[in-house]
């Protein structure tokens, strides 16, 4: 690991040294002047004002809508192709409320009561509920910056490994346009995208967008209709613009999504139990390492409609600007489970509803751009309220006892689920100009939460309860100050040297997956960065990187707990983990017409002192301390010293190439063509474990148009992993009755996908 952390140092230092000798002589550069082959300048609001990329001191990556849509978007998990260590949960797919990670941390866990340790902000607000997409799906967006790192000095949510932040286009004044597409892929994709500007008059201004998207999935089931993999989901956004004066603004914001996936596991191997590998012996293909067939007799589905409304208000108070962003959002979810993924109902109906709901109140003041001193300061409200119900229920003593007598039984009960979340912040950050090149950066935050869950248990009328759990009602709350500090250095306008050091935090949990309930600490960060922003070759090539090390204290982990009635996975705190790595970007524009990009990321994220559950097949250690290990003094209690171990889902290496190609060719019109290929090193699905292990692998993307130069409409081809690279995460089985097997999920994009796209825009 070392080894591998002294070469990625030492491309690191390359790079900077690479960019120090071609970027400083930045008079000629500027002199030069603009031409054709310069690349545009990109412009985020990162720290909560309009800024050059090139000029903000953070780690940020910033995608365009225009790369969104040619990529061929489907999901908010697709951003992980696109953005550099950036990674999405390989065994929870968006319907099952997976989380996002960047530099390899990130909360994986299927409880709505714990917030994600990368924050999720669209538009301003925070997206905190459970199974809440965002903004996925929707085609007018304007661009996608993802911030690495702690994030909390300029956000109403505090963020402790970085935020995604998902800007949509707002109403223009004064102008009637818009644009549909329409896509047909293989296995039956449909994608339809609208958006329409509608001026209301010389200061009110509407602009409505909706979508639509279904795929038939890849994997089919052997006993009843349906592919796991299904897709159908669509939505419509309306914002409304009103502008009484040149100081003060209002946009009104509202948004309706429904959402259907069949995101079954499928079974990779059968474990030691005869009677239920006996249950496959009819079949002519088995469950295996190569069998893409779904067994289940029952149904594994989730239905998800979400809807939000919120209020953003912009004054101009002189040069300062007042912002205040009001926002509700609801939830609502219900799912079917075969959990137990054989042709017999034996575990049938793990089913599941949840009904949620978000407030959020944010209060900011951002100080004049171009002063010595800029300073952006705010207060924040945010209050959750979630609400579930499970059932898990079948013919399991059928199967377990070999009496066909034996009653339809539910396990513990109908369990009702509560939690509710309250926070309070208030945030700041400023810059100081030295003098001309020269920068003083601070920033602080204060953060009181406070957590509440409750579990009741009830009977369910026609099931004999198996298993006792005890009902739960209690809180936990926590309160925080974190910071930063740093420096910024930018010598001209081509250079930018920066470094920064930062604390993070997020709040405490009460984690209730299965109904068994258990208090989570906060999760505190230290973190250190040193990062360089370079423009080259008279504009035609930005060449971006970063190092960073940053220390995890108690840091949220999800671990697989063997001990229940049925396995969990459930979150834990885990003593301390390091992540630390370094990041390059570059993009160059060769040609008129012709670009190449990539991005390179080494992540070392791993933990430093962390005793969990052992993993199925474990070797029990005979020394104390050390593997998988008795804990002295217990009657058969084995843990596992996970110290010097990868994080799940935290690749070492990944890199993305990308290549983008457009030529007049006459008469108004152009061809295009774009492709990206994005790869990964191996990733545990469950940290330690050997066969959990997700291979690396490799994804291309390509899309090839021709249309008229002036956007009014293109026909193109396009391909998502042209290669048909297949790849899943593994894990142990969640049922005993296949013990010692493992289940694996596989996403949609690991099937190839072609397709024609027809886009019109007026």
């Amino acid at each position: 690991m070392r080894k591998s952390y002294g070469r990625a140092a030492w491309l690191a230092a390359t790079g900077v040294a690479t960019v120090l000798a071609v970027a400083m002589p930045a008079s000629a550069q500027e002199a030069a002047g603009a031409n054709a082959t310069q690349l545009g300048e990109v412009v985020v609001t990162a720290t909560r004002r309009a800024q050059r990329l090139q000029e903000v001191p953070v780690s940020v990556t910033a995608v365009s809508g225009e790369t969104l849509e040619k990529s061929n978007f489907r999901e908010v998990s697709d951003l992980q192709y696109l953005a550099p260590n950036v990674t999405f949960s390989s065994t929870n797919p968006v319907s099952n409320g997976g989380g996002y990670q960047v530099r390899g941390v990130g909360t994986q866990t299927y409880d709505g009561g714990v917030e994600q340790t990368v924050g999720l902000v669209v538009d301003g607000v925070v997206i905190g509920l459970p199974r809440d997409p965002g903004a996925t799906g929707f085609a007018d967006v304007e661009r996608v910056e993802v911030l690495r790192g702690p994030q909390g000095t300029l956000f109403g949510k505090n963020a402790s490994a970085g935020v995604i932040q998902i800007i949509s286009r707002n109403p223009r004044l004064e102008e009637f346009s818009g644009n549909a597409s329409l896509s047909y892929g293989e296995r039956n994709e449909q994608v339809a995208r609208g958006v329409i500007n509608v001026p209301l008059g010389s200061t009110l201004a509407a602009r409505i967008s909706g979508f639509y998207t279904a795929q038939d999935g890849a994997i089919p089931y052997v006993n009843h209709g349906g592919h796991v993999g299904d897709r159908d989901n669509k939505g419509i956004r309306g914002k409304l613009l009103w502008q009484p004066t040149d100081d003060l603004s209002f946009v009104l914001t509202a948004d309706y999504q429904e959402g259907f996936a069949r995101d079954s596991p499928i079974i990779k191997s059968l474990g030691v139990n005869p009677r239920y590998n006996a249950l496959f012996d009819r079949y002519a293909v088995k469950p295996g390492e190569n069998t893409f067939l779904a067994y289940d007799d029952g149904d594994w589905v989730a239905n998800t409609k979400v809807q939000g409304i919120s209020l953003q208000a912009n004054y101009s108070l002189g040069d300062y600007t007042l912002t205040s962003i009001t926002a509700y959002r609801k939830s609502e979810m219900s799912q079917l489970s075969d959990i137990d993924h054989s042709p017999l109902n034996i575990f049938n109906n793990s089913d599941g509803s949840m009904d949620n709901n978000q407030f959020t109140q944010e209060f900011r003041i951002a100080s004049p751009s171009g002063q010595r001193l800029e300073y952006v300061a705010g207060l924040f409200y945010f209050k959750t309220d979630i609400n579930g119900v499970t059932n898990q229920k079948g013919d399991f003593l059928k199967f377990v006892t070999g009496n066909p007598l034996a009653p339809p039984a539910v396990l513990y009960g109908e369990r009702l689920q509560h939690s509710a979340t309250e926070s309070y912040a208030a945030y700041g950050q400023a810059t100081y100009a030295l003098n001309d090149q020269f920068k003083l950066i601070g920033g602080l935050r204060y953060t009181n939460d406070s957590t509440s869950g409750s579990l009741k248990i009830n009977p369910v009328p026609g099931y004999s309860t198996y298993g006792t759990l005890l009902p739960y009602s209690g809180g936990v709350s926590a309160d925080n100050v974190s910071g930063r500090a740093g420096i910024q250095y930018t010598p001209s306008r081509n250079l930018m040297v920066y470094g920064t050091y930062s604390t993070g935090y997020k709040g405490p949990a009460i984690d209730s997956v299965s109904g068994v309930v258990q208090r989570v600490k906060p999760e505190t960060v230290e973190s250190y960065e040193v990062g360089v922003k370079s423009t080259l070759l008279n504009g035609r090539m930005i060449l971006n990187g970063a190092i960073y090390t940053a220390d995890y204290t108690d840091f949220q982990a999800q671990a697989l707990d063997l001990t229940s009635a049925t396995p969990r996975l459930g979150l834990t705190n885990a003593g301390l983990m390091r992540a630390r790595g370094v990041e390059l970007e570059a993009t160059f524009r060769l040609i008129r017409g012709l670009t190449f990009g990539g991005s390179a990321a080494y992540s070392d994220a791993t933990y430093k002192d962390y005793n969990g559950p052992c993993y199925t097949g474990q070797p029990v250690s005979p020394i104390v301390g050390q593997g998988c290990y008795l804990v002295p003094g217990t009657a058969g209690t084995m843990v596992a010293n996970y110290a010097g171990e990868r994080l799940a889902n935290a690749p070492e290496w990944s890199y993305n190439l990308n290549i983008a190609y457009e030529r007049s060719v006459g008469t108004g019109l152009q061809i295009d063509a774009s492709a990206n290929w994005a790869w990964r090193d191996d990733t545990y699905a469950i940290t330690a474990d050997p066969r959990s292990v997700t291979d690396a692998y490799g994804m291309l993307n390509a899309n090839i148009g021709f249309g008229r130069e002036d956007g009014s409409w293109r026909l193109s081809l396009y391909a998502r992993n042209l290669l048909d690279q297949m790849f899943y995460g593994a894990y142990p089985s969640l049922s005993l009755f296949n013990a010692g097997g493992y289940e694996r999920v596989i996403s949609p994009d690991a099937f190839r996908t072609v397709g024609m796209n027809l886009t019109v825009a007026f």
